[in-house]
């Protein structure tokens, strides 16, 4: 028993010196790395609160300036706002939407095509919601911009697996006789009314253009 209990205590005496040298030698960087997992860790969790935090501040904003409906309120300043908080999710690109629909309500164009092209260059955020913003801000120029640009713009959104290909057809056909390409018109404003997978509602437009055309 006690040549046990003595091999014991010199087994227990190595393992400690051997901790003690590890220490000796590795225990700053133990240090280190234990303080850096731990600042990181807060610093991640500060961020999650701050951000939450934020979020509540400027949604709270949008419905006490709406008055419980945020789709009322007219400040486009607290939509951007909202859209820096949520930038890349769907909530962010819904209120660059809304921004710049509320902009074009107020006919300030240059800031609604602002917005839309914000949305529509912002790879974070869903496909479908950048082909949108390209299709609203080429739709707010339709009047006054080069149409042939604007009409390569939408090239991507014609697509047939395209989210807004219908509504993009429509304005590149509008875009051609602007450009005074009558016969691309024309090919464009059939096909979209005999195309059965398009909203009818777009097919009918279609139909009374091709009418007034000819």
């Amino acid at each position: 028993m006690a040549e046990h209990n003595l091999f014991q205590e010199v087994q227990e005496d190595l393992e400690r010196q051997k901790l003690e040298a590890l220490w000796k030698k590795y225990g700053p960087w133990i240090v280190l790395v234990a303080l850096g997992i731990v600042v990181s860790t807060a610093s991640s969790s500060a961020y999650r609160a701050w951000r939450l935090d934020r979020s509540r501040k400027v949604t709270a904003e949008l419905l006490v300036a709406g008055q419980g409906d945020m789709s009322s309120v007219t400040n486009t300043e607290a939509y951007r706002n909202f859209a820096d908080v949520h930038k890349g999710e769907s909530l962010g690109s819904l209120a660059l939407l809304r921004a710049g629909s509320v902009a074009l309500d107020q006919n300030n164009k240059a800031e609604a095509i602002g917005y839309f092209e914000r949305l529509a260059s912002d790879a974070k955020t869903d496909p479908a919601f950048r082909q949108l913003g390209t299709l609203l801000s080429v739709q707010a120029q339709l009047d006054d911009g080069d149409p042939e640009t604007l009409s390569r713009r939408l090239d991507a959104l014609t697509a047939d697996n395209a989210s807004w290909r219908y509504s993009a057809l429509e304005a590149q056909a509008y875009l051609a006789l602007r450009a005074n390409d009558k016969a691309r018109a024309e090919k464009i404003l059939t096909s979209l009314s005999t195309d059965r997978r398009a909203p009818q509602s777009l097919s009918a437009r279609a139909a009374n253009a091709l009418r007034t055309l000819n």
